[in-house]
């Protein structure tokens, strides 16, 4: 099991903006280190892979102590913060936490590589009192590592153990997505990397809202884009552990990503190999709040007014920059509808859905409300097959609390896992049962 190449947490619409640049601008810029004395250091930046990266003996310069074995990297700053990375995968650790880059940390010529974005976003938001990054003349400013740095630095550890290529062997295989598996901490956490197989399976998971736009509100508060990143992160960790499958997340923190940007990077990850679309959501209908249960959506036309009701929801972000979808209306929406419906990716969306809903219904309290369809515009650029999972009703007074706890979380995102592994088992055609 493998998760690499190219995710997009998008974290930071500075990083976007600059990372948008030809690589032929990118190449003439220098990242300005400034200490606190007012001196200036030029760090040039690396885009062998057509994206920014800073070598690694830079951290050594700020203070950080480094280690590497094999393809695994681990840094160790202030505040007894660890950071681990592997090569030509974007995912990484913070102490505890997963986390995501935008572009992944390689190794060329000797020399490992990682993205600038550690700088220029990770550092300044989780340690401010240490760095600080200007966007105006692409600096940081760095405290000095004096202040910070002791003995205990001195070697990189890993619980009671030093470092050693003993801790990256790959855990038992059988232990993926079986539904009698206890809970998830159980399991090794490291982000092991396999070699290269001949294909690939791709799963983008996508947790909707985000940033400024929270999506449905409970009565107690409980955000939507929260529901949806707790289970996308779960999801991720669990799929990412399946042998022959790579995991995209489209944000993995609390930041915004557009709609129509989420399906067109799930189908530039997805290539030429077999993948899957999953946007996680959160229901509300806060003039119904008896309404409760789960719904799973492929992109069609809508049918009842409660579908429509759905789409309106979800496609409210649109209405911020004027925009908005409707197959009615629209002659061209509705010509790309039958496009879709043509290419062949409808109907295994439908029966996607079909397993979806199968394996949510084997825990939640329910109703199963069953397959629905809408024109949903986080699945129009999502050229695979794509759902879009509604996990609960925030609006209910029972089920919208249950949404916010983390045992819920854990079995939705099991749920949804295992459905996809078992689609996987017979998409492509001609591959598995049928």
């Amino acid at each position: 099991m493998t998760v690499k190449r190219h995710p997009a947490s998008v974290i930071s619409a500075v990083w976007l903006m600059w990372t948008a640049l030809p690589i032929s601008s990118q190449v003439t810029n220098e990242l300005q280190i400034e200490a606190v004395d007012g001196s200036v250091q030029l760090v040039g930046l690396d885009v062998g892979y057509g994206f920014a990266t800073v070598p690694l003996t830079l951290f050594e310069r700020l203070g950080w102590s480094t280690t590497e074995v094999g393809d695994l990297v681990v840094l160790l700053g202030p505040e007894q913060i660890e950071v681990r990375v592997g090569h030509r995968t974007p995912f990484f650790r913070w102490n505890d936490q997963i986390l995501q880059f935008v572009d992944f940390p390689y190794r060329i010529e000797g020399e490992t590589y990682i993205p600038v974005q550690l700088l220029t976003d990770f550092f300044p938001k989780r340690l401010p009192t240490l760095y600080a990054f200007n966007e105006v003349n692409f600096t940081i400013q760095a405290a000095d590592p004096s202040e910070w740095r002791g003995d205990e630095f001195s070697q990189v550890k890993f619980g009671d153990g030093v470092l050693s290529s003993d801790t990256l062997s790959p855990p038992d295989s059988t232990a993926n997505l079986n539904p009698d598996l206890t809970n998830r901490e159980q399991s090794s956490p490291e982000l092991i990397l396999d070699p290269v197989e001949e294909e690939r399976r791709i799963v983008v998971i996508d947790p909707g809202h985000g940033g400024g736009d929270p999506g449905a509100l409970g009565p107690q508060g409980l955000r939507e884009k929260d529901v949806a990143l707790a289970v996308a992160k779960i999801m991720a960790d669990l799929l990412s552990r399946e042998k022959g499958v790579d995991v995209y997340l489209t944000r993995s923190e609390d930041s915004f990503v557009p709609l129509w940007k989420r399906g067109e990077l799930a189908t530039q990850w997805k290539g030429e190999n077999p993948g899957v679309f999953i946007s996680v959501h959160a229901n509300s209908a806060p003039e119904r709040r008896s309404v409760r249960g789960f719904e799973t959506y492929s992109l069609n036309v809508a049918r009842t007014e409660h579908e429509r009701r759905v789409v309106a929801i979800e496609n409210a972000p649109l209405q911020v920059q004027g925009q908005s979808i409707d197959p009615d209306s629209d002659p061209e929406f509705a010509f790309l509808l039958r496009d879709l419906s043509n290419s062949g990716h409808q109907p295994w969306s439908v029966e996607l859905s079909r397993i979806v809903q199968e394996e949510i219904g084997r825990f939640h309290p329910g109703p199963d409300r069953g397959i629905k369809q809408g024109p949903l515009a986080v699945l129009t650029n999502a050229l695979m097959p794509s759902v879009l999972v509604e996990v609960g009703f925030l609006s209910n007074e029972d089920e919208g609390p249950l949404l916010g706890q983390d045992q819920f979380q854990d079995e939705t995102a099991r749920a949804v896992a295992r459905a996809v592994m078992k689609f996987f088992d017979h998409y492509p055609p001609g591959t598995g049962e049928n």
